[in-house]
């Protein structure tokens, strides 16, 4: 589900517009998700607790890093399959590869059949 955009100068953390964060409840720190979506920031996930506000701190920015190398990852991919097709060098369409079981028995030179 895509998320709306936010007024300008709002970081989203994450590629869906979600944000890790910690809320504490009694003595524990959760460590969770939030999603800010018209405001009624709803948890969408939640990832464990800590008895120690840092160590729950850290985990959040630990998932949050996480998350955010590898949306990036997927951008690049695909900015780098777009880049190579424009220069010629994508995959061709039929690319499909043989099955194993209909290898030749042997292997001879190029000019045989």
């Amino acid at each position: 589900m895509a998320s709306k955009p936010r007024p300008s100068g709002y970081r989203n953390y994450t590629a869906d517009g979600t944000y890790w964060t910690v809320r504490k409840q009694g003595r524990t720190y959760w460590v969770v998700r939030i999603d800010p979506t018209d405001g009624e920031y709803r948890v969408v996930e939640w990832w464990g607790g800590y008895h120690r506000a840092g160590a729950a701190g850290g985990a959040a920015a630990q998932l949050a890093y996480q998350q955010a190398l590898s949306a990036a990852k997927d951008v690049l991919r695909d900015h780098l399959h777009e880049a190579l097709e424009t220069i010629g060098l994508g995959a061709p369409v039929s690319a499909a590869p043989v099955s194993p079981k209909d290898a030749p028995s042997r292997l001879g030179s190029d000019e045989e059949e």
